[in-house]
């Protein structure tokens, strides 16, 4: 399997994304793979209420991380503090809240409190992970949340492959003209987002993210039936290849596997890119692949704290694909 033409249809790409600085080289990672850690480490919640997952059955979204919030009546609470029901109008959902890290705050609770479970099903109950007693304000029904501060409503985009049956979700801060602009650069269809432009502004450092569909019959002289996993690593690893543009003979890209916290698997690969500034970038390649082709993602960052601002929209981004 080789491709047709790779470089004159990503060249335009490279272009786009490399074009803030000169290069010099690019090189092995060492700072710490900021989207990796939090795609690994955070888990993005559902919002829901107890109504909703009582009629649904629990055990319909198991393993799914959910948000509910709820209220605490008469013998809600278990002696031992390891089980809780939190109620809805109507409905009681079990939680299990026998971590270390919520069981201390189970004892706080009283006849008339409002709690906010974030936790993962598991069959019949919910297993909490952190727990808000009287929050002053409870996360927003059918957002999605990180813990604690970080919610999110959908905005769907469709288009980013011909037929439709790619989406993923925008944080609302991206859907702005002087954020988000199109990739279209030869039948390149994708867009790219320049998230240091959202607040807090940082005019010194690049934060971006681009994502874009590669079809096989688009880009490949011969498209194999059904290619295996290092067919298709092959390939992206030429993407990334023609993106950079500036890799040497020696240099060896290494495509792993990321996991998430809800089971997704992405094809991952992370390096540095070092321009002429001196100042070593992260870039951080994912793919999610299926039968027509692949979606290729960029996040690109200076790794410092007061240059990564957008991480947990970025990794909103990612969860929330679907193809």
């Amino acid at each position: 399997m080789h491709l047709n033409t790779i470089g004159r249809k990503l060249t335009a790409i490279l272009l786009v994304i490399l074009t803030f600085v000169s290069s010099t080289s690019v090189g092995a990672a060492q700072q710490t793979a900021r989207l990796r850690s939090c795609l690994e480490t955070e888990h993005m919640y559902q919002v829901l209420t107890p109504d909703v997952l009582g009629k649904t059955s629990l055990k319909s979204r198991d393993d799914q991380f959910i948000a509910f919030t709820g209220l605490i009546k008469y013998s809600s609470v278990e002696k031992n503090h390891k089980k809780i029901t939190v109620y809805g109008d109507s409905i009681g959902v079990e939680v299990d809240t026998s971590s270390s890290a919520v069981i201390g705050n189970v004892g706080q609770l009283k006849l008339g409190d409002y709690v906010t479970v974030y936790g993962q099903v598991d069959g019949s109950e919910v297993d909490a992970e952190h727990l808000v007693v009287n929050p002053e304000k409870a996360p927003e029904i059918l957002s999605y949340v990180f813990y604690p501060d970080k919610a999110y409503n959908e905005k769907a985009v469709t288009d980013l492959a011909r037929d439709g049956h790619v989406t993923f979700y925008l944080p609302e801060s991206w859907d702005n003209e002087f954020v988000s602009g199109r990739l279209k650069n030869n039948d390149v269809n994708g867009y790219q987002f320049f998230l240091n432009a959202i607040y807090p502004q940082n005019l010194n450092y690049p934060e971006n993210f681009y994502i874009f569909y590669f079809n096989y019959e688009t880009y490949l002289d011969k498209v194999k039936k059904n290619p295996d996993s290092a067919d298709i690593e092959d390939i992206e690893e030429l993407v990334i290849d023609n993106i950079l543009q500036v890799l040497s003979d020696n240099f060896k890209i290494d495509i792993t596997t990321l996991k998430l916290s809800d089971g997704k698997k992405f094809d991952y690969c992370s390096t540095v890119y070092k321009p002429a500034d001196g100042n070593d970038y992260r870039l951080e390649f994912l793919f999610k692949h299926d039968s027509t082709g692949f979606v290729c993602m960029l996040y690109l960052y200076y790794p410092n704290d007061y240059a990564v601002n957008h991480l947990k929209d970025v990794a909103y981004v990612v969860e929330t694909l679907r193809n």
